[in-house]
């Protein structure tokens, strides 16, 4: 969505009355979604429980939830077939420990063979449990250093001559190594990269985000890991 739209979406919520100037009591605050197209904040996890509901495909006599992320993975099994939702336990703290994205898949089953299947992507980012980092010291920033997997976001509405892009990629070249592009179905999310036990390794990564429809605005970054532990410098 181009500005002049956010500008006219949040002029109408003053205009319905959100925030009124010279109200007698304070108005509650609430949030405004004005880009419809925008999928980050309903793929964003906010509580560490969530409700997961779903219609039982006709003539199936199973099915199988597979959560997959990239810290942990957890797979059950549902018989019965007047079930219709499950409470999804992320982790057991009040916030989490790690952030992560989820690929969730819900495989129905008819005698063992799959018949249906329904899934979706949700995502934990710490900011989003008042966790949110302040640097104050431009030495003291986490990037472009890297230890942890990483949850990285995108959004084709970060700049106008891409605002009107509904895919995006996301290529990870590590100097004197592998180059990994990775095709994403939407112009706005989440995208997990995975380090640790895997076959990146340590060293300098250049990552390149682009929208390919618009062949405009690339946003780049440069970062390194460490192999984790004690470093002795000889000089």
């Amino acid at each position: 969505m181009k500005t002049t739209n956010v500008a006219a979406a949040l002029a109408a919520a003053v205009i319905m009355g959100v925030g009124t100037a010279g109200a007698s009591l304070p108005s509650v605050p609430i949030m405004v979604d004005t880009s419809p197209c925008n999928n980050r904040h309903w793929t964003t996890l906010f509580t560490n429980e969530v409700p997961l509901r779903w219609s039982w495909v006709t003539n199936a006599d199973s099915a199988e939830l597979a959560i997959i992320g990239m810290n942990s993975s957890f797979v059950t099994n549902f018989t019965d077939t007047a079930t219709t939702n499950w409470a999804w336990k992320v982790f057991s703290s009040d916030v989490p420990s790690a952030e992560d994205v989820y690929d969730l898949t819900l495989t129905f089953k008819d005698n063992q063979e799959i018949i249906g299947a329904l899934t979706s992507k949700l995502t934990v980012v710490t900011s989003a449990f008042g966790q949110s980092k302040v640097i104050p010291m431009p030495e003291d920033q986490p990037w472009p250093s890297i230890k942890e997997n990483a949850v990285i976001p995108y959004d084709a509405d970060w700049a106008e001559a891409t605002a009107g892009a509904t895919t995006s990629r996301v290529v990870i070249a590590k100097a004197g190594g592998v180059t990994q592009t990775n095709a994403l179905a939407d112009a706005s999310g989440y995208f997990g990269w995975k380090l640790r036990k895997s076959d990146w390794g340590y060293g300098i990564f250049n990552l390149t985000l682009t929208f390919p429809e618009t062949l405009a605005e690339e946003w780049k970054a440069t970062l390194v890991r460490i192999p984790e532990g004690m470093l002795i410098k000889v000089q």
